[in-house]
């Protein structure tokens, strides 16, 4: 009798010992049961992500130069890996993977795709990007639509010594350059030509994209940016601070196109056109951003348009006289916001203009001036 109450209890104490062990680890949020599952270790991955922010937004106070289609390759190896990491449901063979897929792609973006790294001279890295370019032979995409380059600035630049015959950034030549993407690094860059010269100057049909976080900043000599005769896209960073005989941040000259996309022109000072100065068959688009505080010694403090300019405005702010967020823009005569110098008529327009264009009234928005 004793030896069966003995093998009972020996009994009992096996299942109980079992069903603890099939339940342990139930409050991680498991309702089956189940062992406690191996923690997973993101530190490698970690350490990539790391390495991988660092080789795109480069060494401080520096450039270097990359095919965009490259550099957004590796952007989306950045954002995947990224997503690996943030998966609170990713197993370690699913993080292993996304490591050494990361690490592939910086140590190629590194040692292949990234060109000029840690150059402080744009003007050395702009002749480099057209002797690569050779004017397209075997370059990416088509003659007509060639693949762009990036720039990515970190931190300030500032040495001029390289200066052109019409700017710091002096991008010239017939089929001279790929399309030209400037943009910074994530904590901001900026190009200070240190009132020596233009700080950009697009010439011979070429085009250049002002992008995120990156400052063009005291420009002299007719304006920050010039453009004659070709294409400048701004979506976003800063044009400051610059002064000119024309426009003080941005000219159009010949015949030119400018689309603001995005962005701020501020704080820069011209005769005519303290932001944006248009001359005759020059076209100014502005879809977005912001014109603001800029100053004219004369005409158009915002923006001054020759006679035959085509301009076209659906989005974004110009200031004028009355506003004070964002600052002004100001004109010593006429036009705080836009002057429209038309050969029917002097075309001004002072305060915020929200329309399309406007007769000469200085309290009137701009709309349907044929």
């Amino acid at each position: 009798m004793k030896k069966n109450v003995l093998w009972m209890l020996t009994g009992l104490a096996l299942v109980s010992l079992i069903a603890a062990l099939a339940f342990t680890g139930c409050d991680n949020g498991s309702t089956s049961g189940g062992l406690v599952p191996d923690p997973v270790d993101k530190t490698a991955l970690q350490t990539a992500l790391t390495a991988a922010d660092a080789a795109k937004n480069g060494t401080a106070d520096s450039l270097y130069w990359v095919k965009t289609d490259d550099l957004t390759a590796f952007e989306t190896a950045i954002t995947a890996a990224k997503t690996v990491y943030d998966d609170d449901d990713a197993d370690q063979a699913a993080v292993d993977s996304a490591k050494g897929t990361l690490t592939t792609a910086t140590s190629t973006f590194t040692t292949t795709h990234k060109k000029d790294a840690g150059t402080t001279d744009p003007a050395a890295a702009l002749t480099n990007i057209s002797t690569a370019y050779n004017g397209g032979t075997g370059w990416p995409g088509s003659p007509s639509d060639p693949a762009s380059v990036t720039i990515i600035v970190l931190g300030t630049i500032d040495d001029t010594s390289g200066v052109g015959s019409y700017g710091w950034l002096e991008i010239t030549g017939a089929n001279a350059y790929p399309p030209i993407v400037l943009q910074g690094a994530a904590a901001g860059g900026e190009l200070d030509a240190d009132s020596t010269y233009r700080v950009l100057y697009i010439g011979d049909s070429n085009k250049v994209t002002l992008g995120a976080n990156l400052t063009l900043t005291r420009g002299n000599i007719e304006s920050g940016v010039w453009v004659e005769d070709s294409t400048f896209f701004m979506t976003g960073g800063t044009i400051s601070n610059s002064t000119g005989s024309a426009g003080g941040g941005v000219t159009l000259n010949g015949t030119s196109y400018f689309t603001m996309e995005g962005g701020i022109i501020s704080g820069n000072t011209g005769s005519e056109g303290g932001g944006v100065y248009v001359s005759s068959n020059s076209t100014f688009i502005m879809n977005s951003g912001i014109i603001s505080g800029n100053t004219a010694t004369s005409t158009g403090g915002g923006v001054w348009l020759a006679s035959n300019a085509d301009f076209t405005k659906t989005g974004g702010t110009i200031n004028g006289g009355g506003v004070t967020v964002p600052p002004d823009n100001k004109a010593t005569t006429n036009g705080h916001a836009v002057y429209w110098n038309r050969s029917a008529g002097k075309k001004k327009v002072d305060g915020t203009v929200s329309g399309a264009l406007s007769n000469d009234n200085t309290n009137e928005p701009w709309v349907n001036v044929p």
